[in-house]
């Protein structure tokens, strides 16, 4: 046998191999769009991540009111440790400028000792799902 039909040959068992390994795809369910939702740019940060307990910090809740789909409400909640969420502020959005960096702040005060809260920022629009930013922090 000669180098070329050796070639020849190896070529034709990898290509043997590689058809044969190819399985087909099943067939995905169908889905059906539920609702929407719009993202813009939003943030919640904490001025302090490990506050001592019962002193008070600031959250700060940063966005973007996009004229496409303007925002209704923007809801501050909290679940201290295992616990429920809690609306601790709503700020009204609907009158507010658009297209622009808007701030917003809200003090609140550290629980007990260890406990972590987490906050979450809840943005409603004209659209079916809010969007949600979320920070936690763990009171010293």
């Amino acid at each position: 046998m000669t180098m070329k039909n050796i070639k020849i040959i190896a070529a034709s068992l990898f290509g043997l191999l590689f058809i044969s390994a190819c399985d087909d795809n099943e067939v995905l369910p169908g889905y059906s769009t539920v609702g929407t939702a719009t993202a813009t740019i939003a943030t919640i940060t904490a001025s302090n991540t490990k506050p001592a307990a019962a002193t008070q910090f600031t959250l700060t809740l940063s966005f973007v009111n996009p004229s496409s789909d303007p925002l209704k409400t923007i809801i501050l909640k909290a679940k201290v440790g295992g616990g429920n969420y809690v609306d601790v502020q709503t700020f009204d959005e609907q009158a507010g400028e658009k297209d622009k960096k808007v701030t917003r702040e809200v003090i609140y005060v550290a629980p007990a000792s260890g406990t972590t809260v987490t906050f979450d920022m809840v943005l409603t629009s004209q659209k079916d799902f809010p969007q949600i930013q979320r920070t936690s922090i763990v009171a010293q």
